[in-house]
């Protein structure tokens, strides 16, 4: 299944009869991300859809025009810290409320994020903390959030 344009932006997923379960349905899991595909062979596929429909960006604005204005390296590098600090930062707590992975691509080392300004919006992504990794894409205010919904519909039907 696809969702979104994977030209910009889009979710594909596919289940693995001989990898699920009556419980679980398991499978493949990715992102396209100006047209570049980042995927995990490891998605409990209901465990992942559901979890992007927890995220803080789905019922909450994630405004922060000084990051979505900031050159994607030095945008992902902040959010990075603040989701993920090294153990010896002085943060007290994580703060998740741009992250967009799916669990199992985070698992997989591949971190996303959004930001939001105005109607526009900006995917921004990479991998652990290969700063030359960093990649952005600009998107509609909302349309992660589309995006996001049509997966879930479409895993549910």
């Amino acid at each position: 299944m696809l969702s979104g344009n994977p030209d910009k932006f889009a979710i594909w997923f596919d289940s693995v009869d001989s990898w699920s379960t009556d419980n679980f349905r398991n499978g493949c899991l990715g992102y396209f991300i100006a047209g570049e595909l980042i995927w995990s062979l490891r998605s409990t596929l209901g465990v992942d859809l559901h979890g992007l429909s927890l995220l803080r960006c789905m019922n909450h604005a994630v405004e922060d025009k000084e990051l979505f204005n900031s050159p994607p390296e030095i945008a992902y590098e902040r959010l990075r810290e603040r989701a993920f600090p090294s153990l010896d930062s002085d943060a007290e707590a994580s703060d998740f409320a741009h992250v967009v992975s799916a669990e199992s691509l985070s698992d997989e080392g591949h971190y996303l994020f959004l930001v939001e300004a105005g109607e526009q919006a900006k995917l921004i992504v990479g991998f652990k903390d290969d700063i030359g990794s960093v990649r952005q894409v600009i998107l509609k205010h909302g349309e992660f959030q589309e995006v996001v919904r049509d997966a879930i519909r479409k895993f549910g039907a």
